[in-house]
């Protein structure tokens, strides 16, 4: 933390940049990360849908292009997903990826209230798609996105609260060491070369988990939850936001449910590659504190489709 500023300042701050950044984010187009032993040969792996049909913030030919080369570059048969959730749509994708979808009265501005971005039959499509063997890999950031998603997230067993959660730092980093980043299958990936003991993440939201979730990354003492966002309201200074602490709370996890697997991330950008604000400083993969991320993000893809062919069953 600099000298000379308060804590509580500092997490305001955080806040803050994160909002202001928020329009001023673009993929990184010179981002690469070398593979040296990619899961399948190009394109003759496992189909991944981006979710592209619910106004998201991020899509593979913008903010997660990076993310969509690197799966690319690791065989995954990666393509967009325009069409709603049904039977059909979803019967053509072995992964869905839905990264930081919002409703249609938040796509051009985020006031609330943020309505979810999937209709009732969208929920119950999902729902029976991954018990028949489907793999969801769900990205909910920070406000708006965590409304959009929270009925979802209620139906998988997540509760989401509707604001702006951070650690204290930015980004915040999960490590292996003091517990934050929880060991699972996913940190060993395949073995030599590809393990992990620290994540970074840009900023997002913390959720309470019901039972048959196994935690990645849980926030530290150190982290809190602000509600009040200052787009539309006139609440006084943004220090004075109401917050509560979410020390314990998780960021991440990942379940098997039935026949399927789910990851949740409360943070997009970890995922990623991009240059936010006027500055285009490095946000998500390309951040020197990030230097694990894309091993972890592969890793994750990877253990969910165990059953297709790839990655190490849990443990």
């Amino acid at each position: 933390m600099q000298l000379g500023v308060s804590k509580p300042l500092a997490i305001v701050i955080i806040v803050l940049s994160a909002i202001w950044a928020t329009a001023q984010q673009s993929g990184d187009p010179d981002y690469h990360f070398e593979i040296t032993d990619p899961a399948f040969s190009r394109g003759a792996g496992p189909r991944l849908c981006f979710d592209e049909a619910h106004h998201n913030f991020h899509t593979s030919g913008g903010r997660y292009a990076p993310f969509a080369r690197l799966l690319r570059a690791d065989g995954f048969d990666v393509e967009p997903s325009t069409e709603l959730f049904s039977e059909t749509s979803l019967e053509a994708c072995d992964v869905v990826v839905i990264a930081n979808a919002v409703g249609e009265a938040n796509s051009s501005e985020w006031t609330y209230p943020h309505p979810s971005a999937f209709g009732r039959s969208e929920l119950e499509a999902v729902l029976r798609w991954i018990e028949a063997g489907g793999r969801l890999l769900l990205f909910a950031d920070h406000a708006p996105m965590a409304g959009a998603a929270r009925d979802l997230g209620a139906m998988l067993g997540i509760a989401m609260v509707d604001g702006y959660a951070s650690g204290g730092s930015n980004p915040d980093v999960f490590r292996l060491e003091d517990g934050t980043l929880r060991d699972h299958d996913i940190l060993q990936g395949r073995g030599s070369g590809e393990p992990v003991t620290h994540v970074a993440t840009f900023t997002g939201q913390a959720v309470k988990l019901t039972d048959g979730w196994q935690p990645l990354l849980v926030f530290g003492n150190d982290a809190r939850m602000r509600l009040s966002l200052p787009q539309g309201f006139q609440q006084g200074p943004y220090r004075d936001w109401p917050s509560f602490s979410v020390a314990g709370w998780t960021h991440g996890a990942a379940r098997i449910w039935k026949q399927g697997r789910i990851v949740f991330f409360g943070e997009a950008a970890m995922c990623t590659a991009q240059l936010a604000g006027p500055a285009e400083m490095p946000m998500g993969m390309n951040h020197p504190l990030a230097d694990q991320n894309a091993q972890f993000c592969l890793n994750t893809v990877r253990w969910l489709t165990e059953d297709l062919g790839t990655a190490n069953a849990p443990g």
